[in-house]
């Protein structure tokens, strides 16, 4: 389902997949040859989501722009996922910050003002708790998440080549005749903003 909320619809890239069951709501942005898999929710009320290029949400996630108060006074949080970005089974993104080519295990919730920095990775069932900055290129595991280990070249390079190769994986859903491209066609061509 993608849906418009308070004017403002999602912008998907032509080349990006949703899937017939994934929810899109609202100040959405998904980039080229992105992917969003059955069940996942992307849902910007609050605040803008943006969801960068070769970026796959898989299935049963949630990505919610966030929302905190001071003073009985809410402030919204804008929600970013950079490129190459791997977003697991059930994993929660929630007014964070994801930059490019990271990964975020099944299961794990990454909040409020939370910012995982590049080729960063968030192990299984792990939580990034509110304000936390996840280090460059570093595990991080457990409940509070804590740093673990540094990741290897080779990973690194990884986390990138799944991220490929879900895009692909995407394509051929796309020429199986999913019914995502229907509802991709129903909101015409994509309006991305350029830098």
């Amino acid at each position: 389902m993608i849906e418009s909320f308070r004017g403002k619809r999602p912008r998907i890239h032509r080349t990006a997949f949703v899937h017939p069951s994934a929810t899109i709501i609202g100040d959405v942005i998904v980039g080229k040859h992105a992917s969003i898999w059955p069940g996942a929710v992307v849902r910007a009320d609050f605040a803008n989501i943006k969801i960068g290029n070769y970026t796959n949400v898989q299935d049963n996630a949630v990505i919610h722009a966030g929302d905190v108060y001071r003073d009985g006074k809410p402030e919204y949080l804008s929600t970013k996922i950079g490129s190459y970005v791997i977003i697991g089974h059930n994993a929660l993104i929630h007014g964070a910050t994801i930059e490019n080519q990271c990964l975020i295990g099944a299961g794990a919730t990454v909040f409020n003002r939370a910012t995982v920095k590049k080729g960063a990775m968030v192990g299984i069932g792990a939580v990034v708790l509110r304000d936390v900055e996840v280090p460059p290129r570093t595990v991080v595991v457990g409940i509070p998440a804590r740093p673990l280990r540094t990741i290897t070249d080779e990973e690194f390079r990884q986390i990138k080549t799944q991220a490929i190769n879900y895009s692909k994986l995407a394509e051929e859903y796309f020429r199986a005749g999913s019914r995502s491209s229907q509802a991709r066609r129903r909101w015409g061509k994509p309006r991305l903003k350029r830098k």
